[in-house]
């Protein structure tokens, strides 16, 4: 497992989806996992620290986990299978509970930004180098991004 943190949300300037970036901090590389429109405006929430008038899923999912005592205490981006990416959400309850759920990369995220709690993912899973792409995909992929604030999605 490698450290990671959230780095941006971003579009995908070809098909207008969003996509998160997951920087690795070991290197300058970027994992990009394409996202839908309300995962990406509750990552815009959590990352504004706006507050909705009523608790959104993300808000309810960790509320919950809280009333019962438990704490997330991070998240695990775990592996890519057929282009879907998995996540485990790893949460303590007391000292002897533990429980290891699975979940999407971006609930998963959209809860650890919330709980701020660490975020790692496995070794094997590819990356890009977008400061200094190496090769034309790298290339390509860094030109079909464009950085958006998070506010800028909060309005969609």
């Amino acid at each position: 497992m490698i450290k990671v943190e959230f780095d941006c949300l971003a579009v995908d300037l070809k098909t207008g989806d969003h996509v998160m970036l997951i920087k690795r901090t070991d290197n300058s590389k970027i994992i990009p996992i394409w996202i839908g429109s309300y995962e990406a405006f509750s990552i815009a929430l959590a990352l504004t620290g706006v507050k909705p008038p009523r608790p959104l899923t993300h808000d309810l999912t960790l509320d919950i986990i809280e009333a019962m005592g438990g704490k997330v205490t991070s998240i695990v981006i775990s592996g890519i299978k057929e282009n879907t990416y998995y996540a485990l959400l790893h949460i303590e309850r007391g000292d002897v509970e533990n429980y290891v759920i699975d979940a999407r990369p971006s609930d998963s995220t959209a809860i650890a930004l919330r709980a701020k709690c660490p975020i790692f993912a496995s070794k094997d899973i590819g990356s890009f180098d977008l400061e200094n792409p190496t090769d034309e995909l790298e290339k390509e992929f860094a030109d079909r991004l464009r950085k958006i604030k998070p506010e800028e999605l909060i309005g969609f």
